[in-house]
């Protein structure tokens, strides 16, 4: 089904399994809800923006195939390469021709648009009924509506749309703001960014107004009355829609306005820098503190072990396993410098185990003993924004940012650095050491169009940087 022609809104029936979280209506699945009953009243707008949530956090995109996998296998993160008969083989071949990567691709392509549809409902209802509202939820919930769609597309851009780098003029994807019937035009990389940009404005504006952040914010014992201001690093709160416009403005090469963003985040004081002792106690391996936007997934221990553990009662076998070297001269101790002080490095101390005799990351292992510590899939933390700081202030400053974040990783500081080109090539290899299992890696190669993707002998190019749009979606526009 084409997204974008989504009429009513066509929710999920299953549970947001997050504390704190209201239940969805009480319908049988695949029922079409009437939009004009579901948005009489406030929990209604709360429900389709649940709807929302839990579309990003499933398998086709955000749990599982945009963050752990399919695009980490993209930025050869896994020895893919290494097994013919493994599930992502022809992914890491970037054979975007082949049927399973094929069929990948679709579904990103249409869970993204259906939860672009989802916001769009909620945009569409939510001015003509300001009036259901509790006191500051109207400005919350349509600054989250905007940020989500402007989040959604700039990811859609990252993925099916050349680097502004490259061809900036470029047709790219549709930016779609309705949910009427009918095609909408592919918009061009600079249009779509632009498109982005003003719908983040909209919505840090709206967002301005509730700063709060509670740095615990999975804690029960520590919520409010008004359900909506809890939990606010699993919704698309103010510091995530600055966060991402630091994003935007980088992929469109404006470096003074990504680094306001990036500041008005590091600034506020509201994130801090994961610790030791909280990686040993608590198992808390996705970093909590640094979240400035996560989801909420409550399925992920079985897709978890299926990737990255080996012994276990649901695993498929190596086919599907998503490992790396780990031993003297292996990829892990290249890509973590352990020649040259990186031993200390608590990405690679403490965040790589061994499971049947293989080296898996450990980030999303469902091993903690507290729940509060599970089933999250974090979008944007803290230190990118450093690593946005450093790639876009001065050098001298720059590289202040950038040792911010060795240091607080277990690393020395680098020595002073005159040459922007240096500082550059330091902040690549801080990408490739922090987003493991994140996706954010592949974002970087693209936007920065770097010839060279390390362990692959393919070239960087728009043949590897560019996924081709769903079959489906080009007959649509014959």
């Amino acid at each position: 089904m084409k997204k974008e022609k989504i009429v009513g809104l066509l929710l999920l029936i299953t549970l947001f399994a997050a504390p704190g979280c209201k239940k969805w209506l009480d319908v049988k699945p695949g029922t079409q809800v009437d939009p004009e009953q579901l948005f009489n009243n406030e929990n209604g707008f709360m429900d389709a923006m649940y709807g929302a949530y839990t579309i990003m956090a499933s398998k086709p995109v955000y749990g599982d195939q945009l963050t752990m996998s399919f695009l980490d296998v993209l930025a050869q993160r896994y020895n893919c390469q290494a097994t013919p008969g493994h599930l992502f083989y022809q992914s890491s071949l970037y054979n975007y021709q082949d049927a399973i990567v094929k069929t990948k691709i679709s579904q990103i392509w249409d869970t993204l648009y259906h939860s672009i549809a989802n916001a769009n409902n909620v945009l569409l209802h939510i001015d003509g009924r300001k009036d259901v509202f509790q006191p500051g939820n109207y400005e919350l919930i349509k600054g989250e509506a905007l940020g989500l769609r402007a989040f959604l597309h700039l990811d859609a851009l990252r993925l099916f749309g050349s680097a502004y780098i490259t061809n900036p003029g470029k047709p790219a994807i549709p930016y779609v703001t309705t949910v009427t019937g009918g095609v909408t035009p592919l918009t061009t990389v600079a249009g779509a960014l632009d498109s982005v940009i003003k719908d983040l404005t909209t919505a840090s504006a709206l967002l301005s107004g509730y700063k709060n952040i509670n740095p615990e914010y999975l804690d029960p014992e520590n919520q409010l009355p008004n359900a909506w201001l809890n939990r606010r690093q699993n919704h698309f709160n103010y510091y995530a829609a600055e966060a991402t416009l630091a994003r935007a403005y980088l992929c469109k090469g404006d470096k003074p306005k990504a680094l306001e963003h990036a500041l008005n985040v590091i600034n506020s004081g509201k994130f801090s820098f994961q610790t030791t002792p909280r990686i040993n106690d608590f198992k808390d391996r996705t970093f909590i503190p640094e979240h400035i936007f996560a989801l909420s997934k409550f399925d992920l221990a079985p897709q978890v072990a299926q990737y990255f553990q080996a012994i276990d009662v649901r695993n498929l076998g190596r086919e599907y396993h998503l490992t790396n070297d780990y031993n003297p001269g292996g990829v892990i101790e290249q890509l973590y410098e352990t020649g040259s002080g990186g031993v200390s490095d608590i990405r690679y101390a403490l965040m790589w185990s061994v499971s049947g005799g293989l080296s898996f990351p450990n980030k999303y292992w469902q091993d903690a003993g507290s729940s509060r510590f599970r089933n999250l899939v974090p979008l944007i933390r803290l230190p990118e924004m450093y690593y946005i700081a450093a790639e876009c202030a001065d050098t001298e400053t720059g590289l202040g940012y950038l040792n911010t974040v060795r240091e607080r990783r277990g690393l020395a500081a680098l020595p002073a650095i005159q040459d922007a080109a240096i500082l550059q090539a330091e902040i690549s290899k801080e990408y490739q050491k922090e987003f493991y299992a994140e996706g954010q890696l592949f974002y970087y190669y693209k936007r920065t169009n770097s010839p060279v993707i390390r362990f692959t002998d393919i070239p960087g190019s728009d043949r590897v940087y560019v996924l081709p749009l769903p079959d489906a979606e080009l007959q649509q526009r014959q």
